[in-house]
């Protein structure tokens, strides 16, 4: 691919794109997934959107629930969703915070995974906005105190109006103190995971990616160890944390 192609791929990516290759291809390795395989050669060649990757990557986790797989679609689109959240919350006068929307978000897509359809490019992200609605809708309508918000002033323009409400059985079945005590279940066994399960160079090489946001390349420097090794290490040490979530949520690696 040419410089200017490569160039335009990562524009439209939220990791370097050589990370977000070789985390591609080892999903496909650990789940035989030749579909998202295919996406990734697409997209990487130019032929396919960031969205359309996002789409198969769901569906990927969807059907295998790879936990790589995951973590990956939380890291490229964290950000947007948070930026999302935080835009219609401009709209309300509630002490919400978005952090804790944005945790109740990917609670949801790690529990009902079933609920996705891949049936078009922006699938991931029409089924992904639609959760971010509802969920901040929730948050406002629990917030005792809040100026009342109306389901029309948060709608999403993107959202694919045929595809049914995720969070409809979760909006209807669950208190917001049960889903904040499953959070505080989960964050207490990430901490005690990342304390007591991973060695002291797992526990740097996390704090220095996902905490301080260091690049990889900077991170290995510091670290002393090969950029190769350093993915390797955060890998070994993402599974470990992500495999006790996946026990506690009842999920299958």
């Amino acid at each position: 691919m040419s410089r200017p192609a490569t160039e335009a791929r990562q524009a439209d990516c939220a990791l370097p794109l050589n990370d977000l290759e070789s985390r591609v291809q080892r999903i496909v390795r650990e789940s035989r997934d030749k579909k998202l395989g295919e996406a990734l050669r697409r997209f990487v060649a130019g032929r396919s959107s960031a969205a359309s990757l996002n789409t198969t990557l769901m569906d990927s986790f969807r059907e295998h629930r790879n936990l790589e797989a995951y973590s990956l679609l939380y890291e490229l689109n964290h950000r947007e969703f948070l930026t999302v959240i935080l835009k219609r919350l401009r709209f309300a006068h509630a002490q919400v915070d978005a952090y804790d929307v944005l945790q109740d978000v990917f609670i949801s897509i790690f529990r009902y995974p079933h609920k996705f359809r891949d049936e078009k490019e922006f699938s991931f992200r029409n089924w992904s906005y639609s959760i971010i609605r509802n969920t901040v809708l929730k948050h406002l309508r629990s917030n005792v105190g809040g100026t009342p918000v109306s389901a029309d002033t948060l709608a999403e323009s993107l959202e694919d109006e045929q595809q049914a409400s995720p969070l409809s059985e979760l909006v209807s079945d669950e208190s917001r103190d049960e889903c904040g005590n499953l959070w505080l279940i989960v964050l207490a066994n990430y901490l005690s995971a990342f304390d007591s399960r991973l060695n002291e160079r797992e526990r740097k090489a996390l704090t220095l990616v996902e905490v301080e946001g260091v690049r990889y390349r900077e991170a290995s420097d510091r670290l002393g160890i090969k950029l190769e090794n350093l993915k390797m290490v955060i890998c070994r040490a993402r599974k470990k944390i992500f495999r006790l979530i996946s026990d506690l949520a009842g999920g299958d690696e």
